[in-house]
């Protein structure tokens, strides 16, 4: 896959201290780009940030500690980003598997997690992408096999009493509305795409039940430091990226499903701004 020199370029990272995410900041660390890391746990994200410097020596790279689920620390976030000429690439990489109960009323601890992290995220850092003369927003899907197949979810609020796989499908179809609608409200400044990022060393499973946990180790085994596509999404010249909002791990694109459209990515954005108000006012 095609990657060019991020010299100068400004990459912001979530879930940065491990799996994606930090497969993401080696790979554009190595490419030149400055890179932001975005953790819950200081102690991990210096951790990470120490792997990158040690994989690439010099690299620029430095640690935040931010709460992705609660819209007040990412707006803390971003105003202590505001001070950057600008962010080139946003890779939001945070995710789980099998998060228990709900961070607010019926928002799934999960959903909030594999989703709405991301949608905070990438509203409040919107004023500093559109600074960027090539801006990306790169989201962490799953498997095409899965994700060209989800079926219409609801798009005004979260499915009630939706079961785990339940939420993480609908995670997964809202982060391509989003997307979708990211495309089409920056009038094409923006490149956004969710992308599977194949088989990535990851703690993701660490902490779950014995099942899960001994999959994740036996994956581990074979699975690489270093994730390519987002390498390449985020510094090929945009006439060689796919123009569809699904990418698999290896840059092909990934027909999308027919409820991946303008009008219900639009509707998705409005609920997603609804469900972030109901988290400020729990908190």
């Amino acid at each position: 896959m095609e990657t060019r020199r991020l010299d100068g370029y400004v990459a912001v990272i979530s879930g940065g201290s491990s799996g994606v995410g930090l497969a993401a900041a080696k790979g554009l660390s190595r490419l030149g780009a400055r890179t932001i890391l975005l953790s819950r746990s200081d102690s991990r994200g210096r951790s990470a940030a120490a792997a990158v410097r040690a994989a690439t020596p010099g690299a620029d790279v430095s640690s935040m500690v931010v709460d992705l689920t609660a819209p007040a620390d990412v707006r803390r976030l971003a105003s202590d980003l505001s001070d950057l000429d600008a962010i080139d690439v946003l890779v939001n990489g945070a995710g789980s598997v099998g998060e228990p109960g709900c961070i607010a009323a019926d928002i799934p601890r999960s959903f909030a997690t594999n989703y709405l992290s991301h949608y905070l995220l990438t509203r409040e850092l919107l004023p500093l992408l559109n600074r960027s003369t090539d801006p990306r927003v790169l989201t962490v899907g799953a498997a095409p096999a899965l994700m060209r197949r989800i079926g219409p979810v609801e798009l005004d609020r979260v499915t009630p009493d939706a079961n785990a796989f339940g939420v993480i499908t609908q995670a997964l179809a809202w982060k391509m509305l989003m997307s979708m609608g990211l495309n089409e409200n920056s009038g094409a400044h923006i490149l956004a795409r969710v992308f599977h990022p194949g088989l990535v060393r990851s703690n993701l499973l660490a902490g779950r039940g014995t099942a899960l946990r001994l999959g994740g180790t036996f994956a581990n085994l074979f699975a690489s430091s270093l994730c390519p596509v987002i390498d390449t999404l985020a510094s090929a010249p945009r006439v060689h990226i796919p123009g569809t909002v699904i990418i698999d791990n290896r840059g092909r694109p990934v027909r999308e499903p027919e409820f991946v459209m303008p009008d219900n990515a639009a509707r998705v954005w409005n609920a997603s701004g609804q469900l972030a108000d109901s988290l400020d006012k729990s908190a």
